[in-house]
């Protein structure tokens, strides 16, 4: 117990410190995690376990990505993403392979197992980034559906090619290939049929609580029976949560969105701190530094992989389909995010003991996630503000800064006024520091005013946070009348309805709002 209770401090305290020093959460938790191990802080943490990442967080992070994705940005892009996931994780472990088999001597057998280990992009980092950098919706929405996708049809191939490796034998590309369709495809209709199923209970329930039991046992679930059959549990489990997250757009009370969607907001985050924990705290840095040439040569192929797994499929779009084919300058960007994760450390971890060359895989499949987590997560937001792709709004930029005006000048004037009653300040410098403040307050006021009335859609933005932030309060009052018995149950169960029914209209209000000025900048340009 006590090591849970020292990973939640520690989580807490990696929190706060990404925060001040502006680096990425996930990056801040592995270099934490790589300082417990390494000053021996927290003693009796148990290694990463490989049934663990697939059993209990995988399932509940591609459902979370699934339940929470646009499935209409998902729709439009269905063609790219599904290029990339299916021909692009086959090219993607074909190229690396190759390039380990040549570069670091290693059979055929094990440099693709090696190649399908590092294939798999890390879907945590990728959401995590994508969701707040402001990029392209196009870019992001690619981005993040080829991240929940890839992981079923890379692990379908790890698959195959492990029992091949296991009896012996050298993988054949069309042998890959027919069971990453076959695997997928099924792994999507498994993940359908159950979302059918608890979208039909869920209808029914009309209660938030039985209703979050019942999409965490569809995500589990739709996982374990298509791993059962041999399919792809990854997509059957992103496959349910797009389904039935259209059901809770369409057919669930306000209050049950809510709920289910803070429920699984927090146990993604709560898998997320494990895992970016777990990878620090696994590493040795002694191995690294041992395997370290090995370590580079190896990224160095994975990004040459990744590369061929890019241009290609893009190119043949741009010839057989060009509506869907993206910018070169996109593409660049799926080559910088390809950032490896927990899930590959599993992968790894999981061979059994007489796979070939097994000690030099987990090895290098450690180096190369921890620099890519930690390397390729700090330059991501970097790179794409250098390629021009991060869209910041100079209008929102200058009504932040008159805000950051308004409500300083406000404070120091209320502490002036304080000071003045306390018989601190005299009479002669009271009235010249508050005629000072009072003109920088108007000053304030009237520049936001200007701006939200030239700028329609920033003012509507800025009412519908203010009108957020009161409904939060007046959500806070209700729960506390309800607490001391002011008002009974079932009057406030009602009156949080209404305002659970309130906070979604503002966030749909709020994303149309969005879409209309980003499509406007669009024809502007």
């Amino acid at each position: 117990m006590h090591v849970v209770i020292g990973l939640m401090v520690a989580a807490i305290a990696v929190a706060i410190a990404a925060k001040r020093v502006r680096i990425p959460y996930n990056v801040a938790l592995v270099g934490g995690g790589l300082i417990i191990s390494v000053g021996g802080l927290l003693p009796g943490v148990p290694p990463l376990s490989p049934e663990v990442v697939f059993i209990v967080c995988l399932p509940a992070l591609l459902f979370e990505g699934g339940i929470t994705a646009d499935i209409g940005n998902v729709r439009a892009n269905a063609v790219p993403i599904a290029v990339l996931s299916s021909l692009g994780v086959v090219l993607a472990i074909g190229a690396t392979g190759a390039a380990l088999h040549g570069l670091l001597n290693l059979g055929w057998g094990p440099a693709l197992l090696l190649g399908a280990i590092l294939s798999v992009t890390d879907t945590v980092s990728i959401l995590y980034a994508f969701r707040r950098a402001p990029v392209p919706q196009r870019l992001s929405g690619i981005m993040q559906g080829e991240s929940l996708f890839n992981d079923g049809t890379a692990l379908v191939a790890y698959a195959a090619i492990a029992a091949v490796v296991a009896g012996g034998q050298t993988p054949s590309l069309v042998m890959l290939t027919g069971k990453v369709l076959a695997a997928s495809i099924m792994g999507a209709v498994i993940g359908l049929v159950l979302a059918l199923v608890g979208s039909f209970i869920i209808r029914r329930t009309e209660d938030p609580l039985a209703e979050i039991m019942a999409t965490t046992a569809l995500a589990f679930s739709s996982f374990v029976l298509a791993e059962q059959f041999h399919f792809s549990g990854a997509i059957a489990a992103v496959t349910a949560g797009l389904a039935v997250g259209v059901t809770l757009r369409r057919a669930v009370s306000p209050q049950s969105q809510v709920a289910i969607h803070t429920f699984w907001e927090y146990a993604a985050f709560g898998v997320n701190t494990f895992l970016f924990l777990s990878v620090g705290l696994t590493t040795r840095p002694e191995v690294l530094l041992s395997y370290l040439p090995e370590t580079g040569i190896a990224f160095a192929c994975v990004l040459v992989g990744r590369a061929v797994a890019i241009y290609i499929p893009f190119l043949l779009l741009r010839w057989l389909r060009p509506a869907a084919s993206i910018p070169l300058r996109w593409q660049h960007v799926f080559l910088i995010g390809n950032i490896k994760g927990a899930l590959s450390i599993g992968l790894v971890l999981g061979l059994p003991a007489n796979t070939p060359s097994r000690e030099l895989l987990v090895a290098v499949a450690f180096g190369v996630t921890f620099f890519s987590l930690v390397g390729q997560g700090l330059l991501l937001s970097k790179a794409l503000r250098r390629m021009g792709l991060i869209e910041e709004d100079p209008v929102a930029l200058h009504v932040a800064e008159h805000q950051g005006r308004l409500i300083a000048s406000r404070a120091a004037h209320h502490e002036l006024e304080d000071l003045h009653e306390q018989g601190l300040v005299p009479r002669a410098a009271y009235e010249h520091l508050r005629s000072d403040y009072q003109v920088n307050i108007a000053r304030a006021e009237r520049e936001l005013r200007r701006l939200n009335e030239q700028h329609l859609a920033q003012g509507a933005r800025s009412l519908i946070a203010v009108r957020r932030r009161l409904i939060d309060a007046e959500r806070t009052a209700l729960q506390g009348a309800r607490r001391n018995g002011l008002i009974p149950d079932a009057m406030a169960e009602e009156m949080l309805a209404r305002l659970d029914q309130r906070t979604l209209e503002l966030e749909h209000a709020l994303h149309g709002t969005e879409g209309r000025e980003k499509d406007g900048g669009r024809k502007s340009a």
